[in-house]
């Protein structure tokens, strides 16, 4: 939960992405044909959990000024894949850094990655 005495309050959650691409959204999972890995009992439902988690928290706070979002990183070289990412830890950061300096009456309730808004 973002302060609310922040000057600027932001708050944005990361909701990893593999080589398959944004493994938290519902919408591409869904899509015929689109790549998302193998089937996952834990990873990918609860990265689908933080978004849900996301867009209830923006419709509470949407009176208030603060910004929630979420945002994708892309696969990143971790300790998590082996290293076996394609992005730099500092990559992976620029969309969290993005959203947090979003300029107030910003978007909010949002999924983004470098390329903009990512369907849910």
């Amino acid at each position: 939960m973002p302060s609310r005495s922040a000057a600027r309050p932001k708050c944005s959650s990361s909701a990893t992405a593999t080589k398959y691409r944004t493994v938290g959204s519902i919408t591409r999972q869904s899509e015929p044909g689109a790549e998302t890995g193998p089937i996952s009992a834990a990873y990918a439902p609860s990265k689908s959990f933080l978004n849900a988690v996301t867009v209830q928290y923006a419709k509470e706070l949407k009176d208030t000024g603060i910004l929630i979002n979420a945002g994708c990183p892309g696969f990143c070289a971790t300790d998590l894949n082996g290293f076996r990412g394609v992005r730099t830890p500092e990559q992976g950061a620029a969309i969290a850094i993005r959203l947090a300096r979003l300029p107030d009456g910003g978007p909010t309730g949002g999924f983004f990655d470098d390329d903009g808004p990512i369907p849910w």
